[in-house]
């Protein structure tokens, strides 16, 4: 199944581009970077600087999607991001309450949910 803003609660999160957008510790809020570890109720976000721990239950992520488009369309869009192997993709952008994510992410990836969270 493909990677998409529809079931990203359903699919791997280490490796994906995220930014914190909303907390309830006023700190973590702008923590941006790439998932480098998740566990039941941590993601470690590798900032570049350092890795940082947030918390799932209390904050809310914006997850970038690379999106791979055709060839064709590489000139329409000057601000797409150009891969490792030369393929060009738009990146997409889904936000993600942190208490949808609490589980272990083997579980949470065979888990159903309803379709009011799915949006």
């Amino acid at each position: 199944m493909k990677l998409t803003p529809h079931n990203i609660i359903h699919h791997e999160l280490i490796g994906l581009d995220t930014r914190v957008v909303d907390s309830t510790n006023s700190s973590l809020v702008g923590i941006e970077g790439r998932i480098v570890n998740e566990t039941r109720n941590i993601l470690k976000i590798d900032t570049g600087v350092q890795e940082k721990n947030v918390p799932k239950s209390c904050s809310s992520f914006m997850f970038t999607i690379p999106s791979l488009m055709s060839p064709s369309k590489k000139d329409e869009y000057p601000g797409a991001h150009q891969t490792y192997d030369g393929k060009r993709y738009l990146p997409l952008t889904t936000r993600v309450d942190g208490k949808l994510l609490l589980s272990q992410p083997e579980n949470r990836i065979q888990t159903k949910f309803r379709k009011k969270f799915r949006k």
